[in-house]
């Protein structure tokens, strides 16, 4: 007898099963190509990392433009399955530390196929655990291999003592830069001060993760129902980028996390969301072009972008006027600027001079992304939905042809792609199906409604 999701599957108008793929689904294979990718690499250059990277970038392109249905519930075990083992590629685990990320993706599995909430709580406290355990493994409480982290925490000290946070320069593990100034806007050090009081800023960059996984947990609630909120919470908690994100300090996951909480809060709470937003730009710029589709698409999104602007100056000009505009200029941008491309990128770049032993030409950057958002700014129908796919598209292939790209990076492009599932408008795409339907992910695909041009 065959199992009710099998039989259904079956029970399906012939060639329903060679439709094009879902956007979920064609999401959730950006999500594990890119992250295993990046994981598999540790976040610099390796050539099968560059190409699983390379394949996830063609899902994510393709994303917007699958059929408006969900995907099935083994897409999504799968996702999350493989996410969890891709944290174990991240440090490289081995023999018996293998039972960690398997027991969390275990965990992340049961939250989406099991329907009672008591288990779902159990196994994405499973899950979230997976990345705590690995994280408590390889952090050292006040130390990091890395001058991101060092930046930080230098730097927030200084301004607990009343010093100017710009005025020191710090030593690097940056090639060709022995030493620099702090080249991070002054909301990083601002949002790290909590962190630094207690011994650590990681401390703060754990508050953000946890700050954006709730955030876009409430955001698939809100459109997709319950379901989807628990099918993204599991996707989230099995990402394999949170442990070295955190472990780096890495300033980006302020940025996006300011975004996320900007999207919840909107609705109700708009000054509080647009003061966010700001404290949120005053971070890095590395993530901005997630907001280009919104700003160009939606009025509403316009003005509260131009109007977090204010708060983001508020933090910002303080420090420029203390240091000096010339100078504030030049540790925070004129300086990455001036770099050289690096070797062991992720991206194109690194792959090009290893074959050739030359650079790619400096105009091949701006010109692909150029045309890159000009062709996604004319994209139909201008979703909310769509507009952080096609910012995701954006990020992605100007990453992949930047003079270099890390794990930091790739983690943009990523929470990017879950965004856009997450603010998918179910309730208004998808019409009633039959139950079993549903549940099993196999409803027919629905009629797209019009895209959202107001808000």
């Amino acid at each position: 007898m065959l199992l009710p999701p099998v039989r259904t599957w079956l029970e399906l108008p012939f060639g329903w099963q060679l439709k094009r793929p879902s956007r979920e689904g064609y999401g959730l294979a950006a999500i594990v190509l890119i992250g295993f990718g990046c994981a598999h690499s540790f976040g610099l250059y390796r050539p099968t990392g560059l190409v699983l990277i390379a394949l996830g970038a063609c899902f994510v392109v393709l994303a917007a433009t699958g059929s408006a249905r969900r995907a099935t519930t083994t897409a999504w075990c799968a996702a999350v399955f493989i996410g969890a083992l891709s944290t174990g590629f991240l440090f490289h685990t081995a023999s018996l530390g293998w039972l960690v990320p398997i027991v969390g993706g275990i965990g992340a599995v049961l939250a989406i196929v099991v329907s009672r909430t008591l288990v779902r709580v159990c196994g994405c406290v499973l899950a979230g655990s997976m990345n705590l355990a690995i994280l408590v493994e390889h952090v050292r409480w006040g130390r990091a291999p890395i001058d991101v982290f060092d930046f930080a925490q230098r730097a927030s000290l200084q301004l607990l003592h009343g010093k100017d946070p710009y005025l020191l320069a710090y030593p690097t593990t940056t090639p060709n830069l022995p030493t620099a100034h702090y080249p991070f806007w002054p909301g990083v050090f601002l949002l790290s001060i909590p962190g630094r009081l207690v011994g650590d800023v990681r401390v703060s960059n754990l508050l953000a993760a946890a700050a954006l996984i709730t955030a876009l947990t409430i955001l698939a609630k809100r459109s997709g129902g319950g379901q989807l909120g628990w099918r993204c919470l599991a996707l989230c908690l099995t990402l394999p980028f949170w442990s070295l994100m955190i472990r780096q300090a890495w300033a980006e996951i302020f940025f996006i996390a300011a975004v996320a909480l900007w999207l919840v809060l909107r609705e109700s709470h708009r000054t509080i969301a647009v003061l966010i937003l700001g404290i949120g730009m005053a971070t890095v710029a590395t993530g901005l072009a997630l907001l280009v589709m919104p700003f160009l698409w939606f009025r509403r999104a316009r003005v509260e972008m131009l109007a977090a602007v204010v708060p983001a100056l508020v933090i910002c000009l303080p420090f420029v006027f203390w240091v000096g505009p010339a100078h504030f200029l030049s540790y925070t941008v004129l300086t990455q600027v001036h770099l050289p491309p690096r070797p062991d990128g992720l991206d194109l770049d690194s792959a090009w001079v290893r074959l050739t032993d030359t650079w790619l030409p400096f105009l091949v950057w701006p010109l692909v992304s150029g045309v890159a958002l000009l062709l996604m700014a004319r994209t139909l129908p201008q979703s909310w939905s769509n507009a952080f796919y096609r910012g995701a598209t954006f990020l992605v292939i100007a990453f992949l042809y930047a003079k270099w790209a890390f794990f930091n990076y790739y983690f943009l492009v990523v929470i990017g792609v879950i965004a856009g599932i997450a603010l998918d408008d179910y309730w208004r795409m998808a019409p009633a199906v039959a139950p079993s339907r549903q549940r099993s992910g196999l409803a027919h695909p629905p009629a797209v409604a019009a895209g959202e041009t107001t808000q």
